[in-house]
């Protein structure tokens, strides 16, 4: 087995890759952070080899080495934006410096989508993580000097995360609370304005990037996918906001649990 981790700002999701196949364990084990010496007790296999992708900073990270060491005796080989060039183009600047989970992101995302008759077509992706922050990345077709077209990310946003949107309320404001109404569309009370308003935020932010994917990409509709533990507050203000813009032919946003996970286990299965 290959022992792939997706180390995030809040917990740690963990799936493995069986000899010869194709797709990952699914879903995934969620751990939280203060859980991961632990880590062993959780599965019933010795993994031959781990890979890990990493948000979390230092301490989480050695918190899986040492764990990962403590049990099997292997180190854990860290996947960041420098990985996966030769089947995904990185549209960043300075492309080292995009974040490890929006790369491993897409190629987890490139990963289903790429036998789908709308991809194949020229179709642009959009992938939104909703989480401690939110990302939100796509996916195109480039094309080439030589003349053929290459995946390629493109370019993405980064926002303050549903949650973190109402912590900063709270704990920026003198009068205002955590907020743990449901969205309205005309809220009459404090809690539904705060929520309304972090939902027309999140989902308006992913609405903006279809907008303009499909302005790049003239006569094709851009795919949606979303993934994330914050993607409850929003689903609904997102579905009812495309069913407004485009009623009659919108296809509903497709959940991914970890497309990083996802592009661990691209990565892992291509080294064999």
């Amino acid at each position: 087995m290959i022992l792939l981790i997706d180390a995030g700002n809040t917990r740690v999701k963990v799936s493995w890759l069986a000899p010869g196949a194709d797709r990952r364990s699914a879903p995934p084990l969620i751990l939280e952070h203060a859980e991961l010496p632990g880590l062993a007790a959780r599965l019933d296999f010795a993994p031959r080899r781990i890979l890990g992708s990493n948000v979390a900073g230092g301490e989480v990270r050695e918190a899986l080495e040492r764990a990962c060491r403590a049990a099997w005796g292997l180190p854990v080989r860290w996947h960041d934006a420098r990985d996966g060039h030769d089947r995904l183009m990185n549209g960043y600047r300075q492309p080292a410096r995009l974040g490890a989970d929006r790369w491993l992101g897409l190629l987890g995302l490139l990963r289903h989508v790429r036998d789908e008759p709308a991809w194949r077509a020229g179709a642009p992706c959009v992938l939104a993580s909703f989480g401690t922050a939110t990302t939100i990345d796509t996916l195109a077709w480039r094309a080439q000097p030589d003349g053929a077209c290459r995946p390629a990310f493109i370019g993405g946003l980064i926002l303050p995360g549903a949650a973190l949107m109402a912590r900063s309320l709270s704990q920026g404001t003198a009068g205002l609370p955590l907020a743990r109404g449901e969205p309205a569309d005309f809220p009459t009370d404090t809690d539904a304005a705060i929520a309304s308003g972090i939902a027309a935020a999140q989902a308006g932010a992913l609405l903006r990037q279809r907008r303009l994917a499909a302005d790049a990409y003239p006569g094709t509709r851009p795919l949606l996918f979303v993934s994330g533990g914050d993607w409850p507050r929003v689903q609904g203000e997102l579905r009812a906001a495309l069913s407004r813009v485009d009623p009659d032919g919108t296809d509903p946003p497709r959940w991914l649990d970890s497309p990083v996970l996802d592009g661990l286990a691209s990565l892992a299965a291509s080294n064999g």
